[in-house]
């Protein structure tokens, strides 16, 4: 049945990017509900929700539009634009701290929002499968198995502090990869590096010729300057430990 939902979603995205604007009505009213309940509980009230959800909805249409958002997952990209807009309007008034850890991207399990659970476990397995294999290794061991540094370290057969550093560096890797997750693929040949490296690049983590070569891209390319500015609102959502390079896009 989810496979069924996402092919109708979709086709309905195709659609309108071939020009038919008028059946986004459509994917606003197949996916309002969850939209709303994840408002109410982002807002801990309705009062507000319909404005964040309508917010998120003309973001996301906008973005479809403009060439850029999402092709497939629709519903997931959704959530993830009413959840940026929501930190995005309450960080103005240093009201939440956005700081994600990596056990809840692994299992962001809410027992009464199950759909938007499984969505972002659904990302989240991605991006963990997606990791070398140290990394999905120690991560494993620390984050799901709950071993303690000690026992994680005799199952490897490494140090405590070296598998201390290997998880800060894998639970920072989980964190780009599954922002990674989130950019769509190239439709353009010339989009490709930058497309691919797109969450790295803003979180300072790869060698300065790319950075250069990604930075003069989005100075010509409005929809990867667009994808840009969303993986910026959820590396800072999920409180990643280096500082985007502004000048992306500033």
């Amino acid at each position: 049945m989810t496979d069924e939902v996402e092919d109708i979603d979709s086709g309905l995205v195709q659609a309108i990017r071939a020009g038919d604007r008028e059946v986004f009505v459509q994917l606003y009213r197949r996916n309002f509900v969850d939209a709303y309940g994840l408002a109410c509980r982002l807002l801990g009230t309705s009062q507000g929700a319909d404005d964040l959800v309508s917010e998120a909805f003309v973001k996301v249409f906008n973005r479809i539009v403009a060439g850029g958002g999402p092709t497939e997952m629709f519903r997931a990209y959704l959530l993830t634009t009413v959840r940026t807009t929501f930190y995005k309007q309450v960080a103005c008034d240093r009201m939440v701290d956005r700081r994600v850890e990596v056990t809840e991207l692994l299992l962001p399990a809410e027992e009464n929002d199950p759909v938007t659970a499984r969505l972002d476990a659904e990302l989240a397995s991605r991006a963990l499968a997606s990791l070398p294999e140290r990394w999905r290794s120690v991560l494993v061991l620390l984050e799901l198995e709950r071993l303690s540094t000690s026992a994680a370290a005799d199952a490897l057969g490494m140090r405590p502090n070296a598998v201390a550093a290997l998880a800060f560096r894998a639970r920072e890797g989980l964190r780009l990869a599954y922002v990674q997750m989130h950019v769509k693929a190239a439709a353009e040949e010339v989009c490709r590096e930058a497309v691919d490296n797109l969450a790295a690049v803003l979180a300072g983590r790869r060698v300065r010729g790319v950075r250069q070569r990604v930075r003069d891209h989005l100075a010509l390319c409005d929809n990867c300057t667009g994808a840009a500015r969303e993986v910026t609102d959820l590396l800072e959502q999920l409180g990643r430990t280096v500082p985007p390079d502004d000048r992306l896009v500033a």
